[in-house]
This record gives structure tokens, sequence and C-alpha cells, in this order.
């Protein structure tokens, strides 16, 4: 398992498609070649880029993932598994939450992992400890919305920083998005890689009237 592989595709000092750095091409080759000669060999990475796999030259050769290696993006929880987190983590501690209360987490967070865990956290350290029976209404995640919001201010415009550093098109479609919408159709039309990206990593969504700004990006 190999992590923070941004840094094998360091897109913001040298073009990855014909660099000089050809020992990383030739060491995830040596990666493949091993996966497909022996049955209890595989590898997985991961990072802030999927660039490593969708391209079809790494550093001047042939991209031995290129069309190979599967991407999966971490998509932020439908509301089913939001709820079934929230409520089985409360559960281990003691704290029973309402319905209510698990709408509020979703339609604040939009589902997306660290942002529901945080402001969980947010509202639990604001509940009472010298109760019987200690419960999450609706009233306690609102309360918490604010102090919530300022903590991850930060995490959200770096969140934001990295998506204009390795998707850079991307960056600009959402920039289309939020200020022109009618246009975003048209472009999303010519972008189909990065508008599959935008849906992936749970920036855009697509209803019945087009696509809109996740709630992540309300935060801002």
């Amino acid at each position: 398992m190999l992590d923070e592989i941004e840094y094998l595709t360091p897109s913001d000092r040298i073009d990855i498609s014909e660099g000089d750095m050809t020992s990383v091409s030739q060491f995830l080759g040596a990666l493949r070649s091993l996966v497909q000669e022996n049955d209890n060999f595989t590898f997985v990475l991961s990072g802030l880029t999927s660039a490593i796999v969708e391209n079809g030259r790494l550093f001047g050769r042939p991209n031995p993932l290129f069309s190979w290696a599967k991407s999966h993006f971490l998509a932020p929880f439908d509301r089913d598994e939001a709820d079934e987190l929230a409520t089985s983590v409360g559960g281990r501690m003691g704290i029973q939450i309402d319905a209510a209360a698990l709408a509020s987490f979703f339609e604040a967070t939009g589902g997306h992992a660290f942002l529901y865990r945080s402001l969980a956290s947010t509202v639990v350290q604001q509940l009472p400890v010298d109760v019987f029976q200690r419960r999450i209404s609706r009233a306690d995640v609102l309360r918490g919305l604010d102090d919530w919001k300022r903590d991850v201010a930060g995490n959200l415009n770096e969140m934001i920083s990295h998506v204009r550093r390795y998707y850079p098109v991307e960056a600009i479609m959402l920039e289309v998005l939020t200020e022109s919408p009618a246009e975003f159709a048209e472009l999303a039309a010519e972008q189909p890689l990065e508008l599959k990206h935008l849906l992936s990593l749970g920036l855009i969504e697509k209803d019945g009237t087009g696509y809109q700004p996740a709630t992540v990006l309300s935060l801002l």
C-alpha cells in the first residue's frame, strides 16, 4: 500500500507526460508485473489525485496503470449510510439521536465523512454529562453549527486549494457553475472526465434540472 501518491505526480512542477522521473513508471510497471504473475499479490495506491492511473503516458513512458488500474473515489455517504454510522457510533457512546437531528447532520454536511464526523463531535461535546440519558435533538445540532463552521473553515479552504492544484480544470468548472450556471452544461459536455471527477468527489450534484454545487461548497 502506497499513500500520498500525489508526490509521484507533482503536477505543479513538471509535466508528468514527458518528465524526467522515468523510474516512477518503471516501478509501477514492476508492481503490475508482480500482480499478473502472482495470485497472492496486489497493491493499493491512495492520495489526492487520480492522475497516476488516468494519464496514458507517465514521465516519457507508456503508463503501466492506464486502462488497467481502477480508480475509487471516497464519495460522500448517502443518507442511509450516514444515519447508520451516526446511530451505531452514538449507541456505543450511550447517546441517542433523534430522526430530526440525523436529518440536520446530513443537511449541514452533505454526507462528507470528515465534515459529518467533526460536526457530530462538536455537538456531542456540547451535551450535558450529568444526565441519565444523553440525546441529540435537532436544536442541539443547530446550536453547534456556528462554532463548527468556524472550526472547519481552514480545512475547507485547504480542500479547495487541493482541487485547484491537482484538478485545475475542475476548479475552473466549479467557478463557472457558481457564477454562470447556464454555461456549465455546455462546458460539462466538453469535459466528461472532469465532470466525472467533480461528481465522484462530491463537489457537485445532479438533479432533475441539471447540476448544482454540493452542500460542502456552501460552507466556504
